[in-house]
């Protein structure tokens, strides 16, 4: 993983815990293959849209791969997305 991958990973996860809308530092966020990618759970679906939206504002034009679970879904998790490519 180059720098400024690294430097993107650093940047999201304080964003994240940081942004009123989200506050959380339970979203794992790595950068593989090219792209950042989103792992965990939040509580809600609009919990989720929240993280989605921050993290397309922090992140113009970087490719982002969604995998997060919420954990209001009884009959499962949705499939992972690509927010960006």
């Amino acid at each position: 993983m180059d720098l400024e991958y690294q430097y993107l990973v650093g940047r999201l996860q304080e964003t994240l815990a940081a942004d009123p809308r989200v506050s959380t530092l339970d979203i794992k966020v790595i950068a593989t293959g090219g792209r950042i990618h989103l792992i965990g759970e939040v509580p809600t679906h609009a919990r989720r849209a929240a993280v989605i939206a921050v993290v397309l504002e922090a992140l113009p034009g970087v490719p982002v791969r969604n995998e997060l679970t919420v954990l209001e879904l009884a009959g499962g998790a949705p499939e992972p997305e690509d927010l960006r490519d």
